[in-house]
């Protein structure tokens, strides 16, 4: 059993309680506020808490960190863990900047420990159904993908951390990278970009919406990325056929449906998939990999590689 110890008391570590842990137990709990992180403990049921991130680093009954900080504090956090010989698990997006997720990558490599970076969309039964339907041919080969992935922040008067340059905020990094991470998902090439439309939060402040086109071998992709509208879908076309999703990249806990289209007969079919829990289902991934010594799914490769394509994309959009 992988014991594992959460660097911060953000909301999204909450989802990794809904249901039991088959490899990895949660250990310890940090928090700048000895007293939040004592509450989260309580709450939980948590063995440990820690009123700093560095003690809990320091303990050598952990065996691995899940960090779940800001963006901007992502690459700190993750070096200082490496260091201290922790495996990472790492909330999205990696860092904001490509040359922060190479130190990472290099303190990693050099601690001798697994990173994997935390899209948990990858973990629903949905999106494995889908990505076995491009492999086996049954929509041909794919020359659109539509991804569609925003809400409307302000509405929601939460999560305004988003909008804070400081802390590594904006749109694309948000939820543009799952996009560009679905395209490596599906096992297809890293794209390029044909063209890119940003627009700023209050005019000069983060990205706050983006629609961008990307090149991915014979496939176009456009890719939506926004904190000012709502929309969670994607569809995939083929030569063969077609697949629509909606509903199913966030983590709620929930029943959802992929409908396909087949050319041959016009055929129709609709199948649902039941309400799983994915934050548990990658934390235990990332637990049997650190049993096993293996690469976890989305790596320190590809945490660069989308990264990269999103600097790409700013370039573009000439967003600096």
């Amino acid at each position: 059993m992988v014991r594992i110890g959460i660097l911060g008391t953000a909301a999204i570590a909450r989802p990794f309680f809904g249901a039991p842990l088959r490899h990895a137990s949660i250990a310890a709990i940090a928090s700048r506020n000895a007293s939040q992180a004592a509450a989260f403990a309580r709450e939980f049921g948590i063995p440990a808490h820690f009123g700093s991130y560095d003690a809990l680093l320091a303990d050598p009954d952990i065996d691995a960190v899940y960090i779940p900080l800001p963006p901007a504090l992502h690459a700190e956090w993750t070096i200082r863990a490496a260091r201290a010989g922790k495996h990472v698990l790492l909330e999205k997006p990696a860092a904001p900047s490509s040359a922060d997720v190479e130190r990472m990558m290099e303190a990693c490599a050099a601690a001798r420990v697994l990173y994997m970076e935390a899209f948990m969309y990858r973990f629903k039964s949905i999106h494995r159904h889908v990505r076995e339907l491009v492999a086996g041919g049954t929509l041909g080969p794919l020359r659109f993908i539509d991804f569609s992935w925003c809400f409307n922040i302000e509405a929601l008067k939460r999560s305004l951390f988003r909008l804070d340059p400081s802390h590594g905020g904006g749109a694309l990094n948000d939820l543009g990278v799952y996009g560009v991470d679905f395209l490596r998902y599906l096992g297809m090439p890293v794209p390029s970009v044909i063209h890119a439309t940003i627009e700023r939060h209050g005019g000069d402040g983060v990205d706050s919406f983006a629609h961008v086109v990307l090149r991915s071998g014979a496939t176009l992709m456009t890719l939506t990325a926004g904190f000012t509208c709502d929309a969670n879908y994607y569809a995939l076309g083929g030569e063969k056929g077609s697949v629509y999703v909606s509903g199913s990249l966030a983590g709620r806990v929930v029943p959802n449906a992929v409908h396909m289209h087949l050319f041959e007969n016009d055929q129709r079919s609709e199948e649902v998939f039941p309400a799983e829990n994915p934050y548990v289902a990658e934390m235990d991934h990332f637990a049997r990999c650190i049993e096993q010594n293996v690469q976890p799914e989305s790596n320190g490769e590809g945490s660069l590689s989308n990264i990269r394509v999103l600097e790409e994309v700013k370039r573009a959009a000439g967003y600096h």
